[in-house]
Parts: C-alpha cells; structure tokens; sequence
C-alpha cells in the first residue's frame, strides 16, 4: 500500500511540470509558430506549440530523440529549460501563469535541428 502512495505521490510531482500522455491544449490556446525543424525530413506539422493564461503546451508528434526545450523572458533570461525524450513522452507542458508580461521565446533543439517561436504573454485577464 505505501508503495501505490509514493508511486501516486511521484507522479503527481512530475505532472505539474510536464505530463507524459498526449493531450489537446485547452481551448482558447493560441498557436505559437514555430520556425526551423528539428528533423530536414520533418513536416512543420510535426512539432506544435501553444499558449494559454496558465501554460504553454509543446506537442510532438513524431519521434524526435531528445529535445532541448528552453523558454526565455522578455530579458532574454531562461525561466524553463529541460529535455524532453520524443521517444516516451509527446506532450510537454510548462506553467506559466505566475510569469510576468512580455514577449517570450520558446527555443527546441535536438541533435538535428532547431525551432523557435515567440509569444506574448498578457497578464490583463
């Protein structure tokens, strides 16, 4: 039984910064568009992203390998950064309902390629 808690517990803590499973972005997200390709063979379909008031949604939709995903401030200063395995985990959600108004660059990187898209990030709602 204290095995199913801690196992419970732990997968709690991991899904409040990204989750695992394939999921839609709330609707209301904006799409951030994203310039380059993380593979030459790759469609642009093939990595999305969107952004809400609460998170910004990073979709993969093919296999990737590892990806660098970093999210910059308007000060050019990394408020998020980590790799995401495209092998095991297609959706990354980032919160960001606590961060500051301004233009925000989201940057992906692998051994292939590289993308990057900005966003505004309004805090008036």
């Amino acid at each position: 039984m204290k095995i199913k808690t801690l196992l419970l517990l732990c997968m709690c803590a991991i899904g409040t910064t990204a989750t695992c499973k394939p999921a839609d972005p709330p609707s209301g997200a904006e799409q951030i568009y994203l310039q380059g390709r993380l593979d030459f063979s790759a469609s642009p379909d093939d990595v999305e992203a969107y952004v809400d008031d609460n998170a910004v949604y990073v979709q993969f939709n093919q296999n990737f390998g590892n990806v660098t995903v970093t999210l910059y401030n308007p000060l050019g200063l990394t408020v998020y950064s980590g790799v995401v395995n495209t092998a095991v985990q297609q959706t990354l959600v980032i919160p960001v309902a606590l961060f500051v108004e301004g233009t925000y660059t989201l940057t992906l990187e692998n051994a292939s390629g590289y993308a990057d898209g900005e966003f505004e990030k309004n805090n008036s709602n």
